[in-house]
């Protein structure tokens, strides 16, 4: 080979080589261009509506960072000296696509078919995390919903069940067809439906959730450092980097995903603070054995994200389906402790599934209704329809010589049941319950027992698997609960 042809044999491949990292670069962190963002922010995405959203990332120091949107609107601010930054960008009312370009002075980032709309986070343990295909007939009428998912509008982003931070790295924001909604979250994936079809925009799903995860590994430690049931258990950190390694000194493995907080910092934060209009949520079971604890951790880990959000937005959660646990366990004071949350956060909500739970499977099949719920409660709540979001829910009850009446919230149209009415129990002043035969009468429920003379408490589906029997006409069940 002659000389010169060597020489530009040699220039070409070092061309080529330079033009494939080049090119390699060019993806939605921007790695080795000096310019980053969190892989939730990817082609494909949803943007929430009308709303000053967060952008976030990394690039040089003391670098001028401008985002724009194309539909008009442009924020910029500078890194600081660790190339840190964050902004706001103003949003229009729904609609797309459009384009986000990500811009300093010698990089940029394009993020294409960016949709404009209502981004709602979901979270939680298996019942949320449930995809469509989680194995065979696992969701209703399975193979006929996910051949039929075929929606431009609907998209969710998925964190991956991975504490090492490297999974995330593959996950992007994804169109509803029938190839992605295989690994949707199902329960999400139905409450994004409902809403896109009342509210005919764009919805976002941003899921993050994790089988058998129980609420404490979901909340920071700062916040399970102040609550009761929890701050003499965990070490006090501002740092969670020291957290990790203080765990490792007590052999609490951060490889488990139930570890304190590991879970608001390895499935939580990679997302926070995208914007949002609220959460949903489906956990409990993991914490049934802590039942008497479940009150304060939920709430306190609602107060915990609203904090990090720093705005507070609305949290809908499903209220754990009857299943036959075993006899000590008594989940429904588990469920019992999800009710009375309502009372104590705001801008809260309950789904409740009394009759669709599964004696032998804790992963009730119908995702379809768990989904149409938690809409139903946003629909009401969020998007201002008149409609009734909620079954009823235990809110009085008045003492007679030989009877109880009771009253509900949400009644709705009125009260009815299906099939008789069951599992109402009453006790007098020793707290021991006794079955109690029910009826409906004034648009109350009317209770007693020939073996209780003085009733003085009551309570209705007390116990971990039964159906519910009591619902308003708008055909959504009652809560379980115990007065006392």
């Amino acid at each position: 080979m002659k000389k010169k042809e060597y020489i530009n044999n040699k220039i070409f491949g070092l061309l080529l080589i330079l033009t494939m990292i080049i090119y390699s670069c060019k993806s939605n962190l921007g790695i080795n261009q000096g310019l980053e963002l969190p892989f939730v922010f990817s082609d494909n995405m949803v943007l929430q509506q009308d709303f000053d959203a967060s952008f976030w990332g990394k690039s040089k120091s003391n670098e001028t960072v401008s985002v724009k949107g194309s539909w008009g609107e442009e924020s910029s601010v500078k890194s600081n000296q660790k190339g840190d930054w964050e902004l706001k960008l103003s949003t229009p009312k729904a609609g797309g696509p459009y384009t986000v370009t990500i811009q300093t002075a010698s990089n940029s980032i394009l993020l294409k078919d960016v949709m404009i709309g209502e981004v709602w986070l979901s979270s939680g343990q298996s019942n949320m995390e449930w995809r469509m295909n989680q194995c065979i007939n696992c969701i209703y009428d399975q193979d006929k919903e996910i051949s039929s998912v075929d929606n431009n509008q609907i998209r969710m982003f998925t964190v991956p069940m991975d504490l090492s931070g490297e999974l995330i790295k593959e996950s992007k924001w994804l169109v509803a067809n029938p190839k992605n909604a295989e690994g949707f979250s199902a329960a999400a994936y139905y409450f994004a439906r409902k809403l896109n079809k009342e509210l005919k925009i764009p919805i976002g799903i941003v899921n993050t959730s994790w089988g058998g995860t129980r609420v404490e590994a979901w909340t920071s430690n700062s916040k399970l450092s102040s609550l009761s049931t929890t701050k003499n258990k965990v070490p006090k950190y501002d740092d969670y980097d020291l957290f990790e390694k203080e765990s490792i000194k007590l052999k609490d493995s951060i490889n488990d995903p139930n570890s304190y907080s590991i879970l608001f910092e390895k499935m939580l934060k990679p997302v926070l603070p995208y914007s949002i209009k609220g959460a949903i949520w489906y956990q409990g079971e993991s914490n049934v054995d802590n039942s008497f604890e479940y009150q304060e951790l939920f709430t306190g880990m609602i107060e915990d994200w609203r904090e990090s959000w720093s705005y507070n937005f609305s949290f809908y959660y499903v209220q754990i389906a009857p299943f036959e646990y075993l006899p000590f366990q008594e989940s429904q004071k588990l469920r019992d402790a999800q009710r009375k949350t309502l009372k104590t956060t705001s801008k809260t909500g309950m789904a409740v599934i009394m009759e669709i739970g599964e004696e032998k499977d804790i992963h009730p099949h119908n995702k379809q209704d768990v989904g149409k719920r938690l809409a139903l409660l946003a629909l009401d709540k969020d998007y201002e329809f008149d409609i009734i979001s909620s079954g009823p829910l235990y809110k009085s009850h008045k003492t007679f010589s030989n009877y109880i009446d009771i009253d509900f919230e949400n009644k709705g149209s009125g009260l009815m049941s299906k099939g008789a009415l069951k599992d109402f129990e009453v006790a007098g002043d020793n707290m021991i319950y006794k079955t109690a035969k029910a009826e409906i009468i004034d648009n109350k429920i009317r209770v007693y027992s020939n073996k209780v003379k003085y009733p003085k408490h009551v309570r209705y589906g007390w116990k971990n698997w039964t159906v519910g029997s009591l619902f308003n006409k708008e055909g959504l069940p009652a809560s379980s609960f115990s007065s006392n």
